[in-house]
């Protein structure tokens, strides 16, 4: 498995990460818009941003469950690889840093791969970015995840649907399961057939069971009714 490592020069974390004297593939891209497809797979390190400034590492794939669509295409996920992403995040929790260490749901471009991506990312401010110390641990966490990947142990493929962006249930159970595409509660209201049916088969394991977190029982339903079509074999659960 070739996996390649991306960052880009627009990209303060991808500033420092160079800085650090790494050699990895870069791109003049916006991260969430990018084309860059080689190898079996890409890991892109890249800033975390959000309002509340909380500083964290989180791992997500990139896909725009909904219509408004940040980079990429609405209505449309990249391809999920729980076994690696997996991976790489229980590296990221060993980290002894006192941070939000997350998976985050199925969010923003780009959507255009053939190949799995893997976002890799530290927030969420400048002093972070910037942080050496902080961008070399996380980036010496990817590489481990990526040489433990053979090891990995998987007892169950999940996808999800519901909850908050940060999925904490999910971040909790990654420790024995592997997560695929998670699309949070923000996204339900707009849901379709189609971005179902991505959550099941963009993957490169086959999910096992879909984990409906806090999700009231109408959308359920719904849902329910497009993953019968898709796949009745798939597990679901409840919480």
């Amino acid at each position: 498995m070739r996996v390649n490592f991306l960052m880009s020069t627009k990209d303060p974390v991808g500033i420092t990460i160079k800085k650090l004297g790494y050699r990895f593939d870069e791109i003049e891209d916006d991260v969430i818009d990018f084309k860059y497809d080689k190898g079996d797979v890409i890991v892109i390190f890249s800033r975390h941003e959000s309002s509340s400034k909380t500083p964290s590492l989180t791992v997500h794939y990139p896909g725009n469950p909904g219509s408004n669509a940040f980079g990429g295409e609405p209505f449309k996920l990249g391809i999920a690889f729980p076994k690696l992403l997996s991976s790489i995040f229980r590296e990221i929790l060993t980290l002894p840093v006192d941070i939000q260490k997350a998976i985050e749901a199925t969010h923003h471009g780009p959507t255009y791969q053939t190949h799995p991506v893997i976002f890799v990312e530290i927030g969420s401010d400048i002093n972070y970015w910037q942080n050496e110390n902080l961008v070399k641990m996380m980036v010496e966490a990817t590489l481990r995840g990526v040489d433990k990947f053979d090891q990995t142990v998987c007892e169950e493929i999940i996808a999800g649907v519901g909850g908050t962006h940060y999925t904490p249930y999910f971040s909790k159970i990654s420790t024995s399961k592997c997560i695929g595409h998670v699309v949070s509660k923000y996204y339900l209201n707009e849901i379709n057939q189609e971005v179902v049916r991505q959550v099941i088969m963009n993957s490169v394991e086959k999910v096992d069971k879909i984990i409906f977190d806090n999700v009231n029982s109408s959308i359920k339903n719904k849902i329910i009714e497009y993953i019968k079509w898709i796949n009745s074999n798939i597990k679901l659960e409840s919480r």
